[in-house]
């Protein structure tokens, strides 16, 4: 459904005049009790890198706040959120500006999202399942499960294997393709978390900067290696690759494991250039033609955070939300050709590699006024949470007025509402998950 103001609240701190960040009503949910924290800074900040120390922190307490409203027994009860799923994502692709691109809207955001037990039921009953090894179509097969699915958790573990973590009780888990086929954890690489409460750690969002750090360098040398460029494409262009061999003695020169230079070498063999005429021609072409064709500019990755329900195959106890439960996989995928984004390619009630199908169905009536319910109520737990926090300022709540007026009031007290808010910047309405 489309309308015009999807901001439901802006808050920040004042010594970070450049941006505040933002509760969207998101254009396309993932499901009925969901909504967007972003970056609403007037100079695009698209990467963890690019955002303040204090902003970064504020940002990943807000997504800590989620987990603990969701848990609440009051929130639960009047939401029906008994045996609910909490998910966060955040999609990192600042480079992509011509095909479809996981992170659509480029400023830096976290998807908030909550799965009630109803909505995860169709996940038990194995009959409408899509399963990978039935599907016949190659090009949808690469683009539900990227080619650097599992590929990816190597070549992370390599990139980040001297990199001091900085935050207790946090451990990578060595990569295992079989667990991922098993359901028992996510695809890409996975750090293990202590709890949910590891994400209210300042050391917690210097380590998402840190990571992005050690990515994004690890991307321009493999672009290198392929291409002998190292420095993103102009638009609608892609470095034409090298010759198998050269790729093959550059891969023999960065440090990495047997099993990521093996697993680069098959990628080597199944890429193909792409002409300069066809990339002008696919800018008329349908965004379906674009991602079977064009690659995505490198560094892109999605970053995950979920319950560790499962471990060794065993169900444990169901988390509080207040850090006193299981532990939490924060999971990085790398992406290359995949057209969906972080919050669309993860594990579900045991099911590996579940694909969240953005805009399909309907609401009701009813339900439009229970999420917009739950938004508020959400931004209110929010901003009462941080109250505390020195230097926060807060802009008034809004209030959802349905369409096509959307989310109206409250603006007078925001000095950025008309050349910022107004534009809705984090609108995600390019359907990639």
């Amino acid at each position: 459904m489309r309308y015009r103001r999807r901001l439901i609240q802006w808050f920040g701190l004042d010594d970070d005049p450049d941006g505040r960040l933002g509760l969207i009503d998101k254009a396309l949910p993932h499901a009925l009790h969901d909504l967007m924290l972003s970056d609403l800074a007037v100079r695009e900040r698209a990467t963890p890198a690019d955002v303040p120390a204090g902003t970064a922190r504020l940002f990943w307490r807000t997504g800590l706040g989620f987990v603990r409203f969701v848990a609440d027994p009051e929130v639960r009860r009047r939401f029906g959120l008994a045996g609910a799923t909490v998910h966060l994502a955040m999609n990192c692709d600042p480079h992509t500006r011509d095909r479809e691109s996981i992170q659509a809207a480029k400023q830096f955001h976290l998807h908030l999202i909550c799965w009630t037990r109803a909505e995860l039921a169709a996940l038990a009953d194995p009959g409408p399942l899509e399963r990978l090894g039935d599907l016949a179509d190659a090009a949808l097969l690469r683009q539900v499960l990227d080619p650097l699915a599992f590929l990816g958790a190597d070549l992370v573990a390599d990139a980040v294997a001297d990199l001091p973590l900085g935050l207790a009780g946090a451990d990578w888990l060595a990569p295992s393709p079989a667990e991922v086929v098993a359901g028992s954890r996510p695809a890409g690489a996975v750090l293990r978390l202590p709890g949910w409460q590891a994400l209210d750690d300042p050391a917690f969002a210097d380590l998402v900067g840190r990571l992005h750090g050690r990515l994004a360098p690890w991307a321009a040398r493999l672009l290198g290696a392929f291409t002998g460029r190292s420095e993103p494409p102009p638009r609608w262009r892609r470095h034409r690759l090298l010759p198998r061999a050269r790729i093959a003695a550059n891969l023999a020169r960065l440090p990495l494991s047997a099993a990521s230079r093996a697993g680069l070498a098959v990628l080597a063999e199944r890429l193909h250039d792409l002409p300069a005429p066809l990339a002008e021609r696919l800018a008329a072409a349908t965004p379906a033609r674009r991602a079977r064709l064009m690659t995505l500019n490198q560094p892109s990755y999605a970053l995950c955070l979920q319950e560790a329900r499962q471990e060794n195959g065993r169900e444990t106890r169901s988390g509080t939300g207040t850090g006193e439960g299981p532990a939490v996989y924060l999971c990085l995928q790398p992406k290359l050709f995949s057209g969906i984004g972080g919050a669309g390619l993860l594990r579900l009630a045991g099911v590996p590699c579940v694909r969240v199908r953005r805009g399909c169905g309907t609401f009701t009536a009813a339900q439009w006024a229970e999420r917009a319910r739950f938004q508020r109520a959400f931004a209110a737990f929010n901003e009462a949470r941080l109250s505390g926090t020195p230097r926060l300022v807060c802009g008034p709540r809004r209030t959802f007025a349905g369409p096509p007026a959307g989310w109206v009031d409250g603006t007078a007290g925001d000095p950025g509402a008309a050349g910022r808010c107004n534009r809705d910047p984090c609108n995600d309405h390019v359907a990639q998950s």
